[in-house]
C-alpha cells in the first residue's frame, strides 16, 4: 500500500481546515504536517560512541542525544508552526504563519544522502525570529507546504508584508 505524498494530503486536508469563525478568522482543526528531527544529525556522536563503548561515558551521551532528537517534533497546522522538544520538561515554541517573512532550504551533506534537510524560517515574532526546522525529509516539499499556508493564512487574515 502506497502512502500519498505530503502535498497531496495537505492539500485534502487544507481544504476541510479553513472553517470560518463568527468573527471571520479561520478555525484550527488538525494538523497539516508533522515530523520529527532526523536522527542523521547524531550520526557523528554514535559512530564515536561506537568506537569508544568501552568508555561508557559517550554511550551514555549518544542515548542522550538519541531521545532528545527522538523528542524533537515539528507540526504545522493552518494557523502556526510549532516545534515541542525536551525529554522531561517539554518546551514548545509556536510561530504564527502570518508573521513568516521568509523561507529558505540547505542541508549538510549527509542530510542530503539520506534525503533529508534544514528549513530556516524567518519570521517577525518576538521571541523567536528564526526558526531552524532541522533534518526533516523531504525539505523542499515542506518548504512549499508551509508557503503556501502561509499564503492562505495571510490572506485569510487580510495581513500584507512591507519592506522597508
Amino acid at each position: 500500500m502506497t502512502t500519498p505524498s505530503p502535498v497531496a494530503h495537505a492539500a485534502v486536508i487544507q481544504d476541510d481546515m479553513n472553517l470560518p469563525r463568527a468573527n471571520g478568522d479561520t478555525e484550527e482543526i488538525s494538523e497539516l504536517w508533522s515530523a520529527s528531527e532526523g536522527q542523521v544529525t547524531n550520526a557523528h556522536i554514535f559512530f564515536l560512541a561506537v568506537l569508544t563503548f568501552w568508555l561508557v561515558l559517550p554511550v551514555f551521551y549518544a542515548l542522550y542525544r538519541y531521545l532528545r532528537t527522538a523528542n524533537h517534533r515539528y507540526t504545522l497546522t493552518n494557523q502556526r508552526l510549532v516545534e515541542q522538544s525536551g525529554i522531561f520538561v517539554k518546551q514548545i515554541e509556536s510561530v504564527e504563519l502570518y508573521r513568516v517573512k521568509d523561507l529558505s532550504v540547505s542541508g549538510t551533506l549527509a542530510q542530503t544522502m539520506v534525503g533529508r534537510g534544514r528549513i530556516i524560517v524567518q519570521s517577525t515574532d518576538t521571541t523567536s525570529p528564526t526558526l531552524l526546522i532541522n533534518a526533516v525529509p523531504d525539505p523542499m516539499v515542506v518548504s512549499h507546504l508551509v508557503r503556501e499556508t502561509v499564503e492562505r493564512c495571510r490572506a485569510a487574515r487580510g495581513v500584507r508584508a512591507f519592506d522597508f
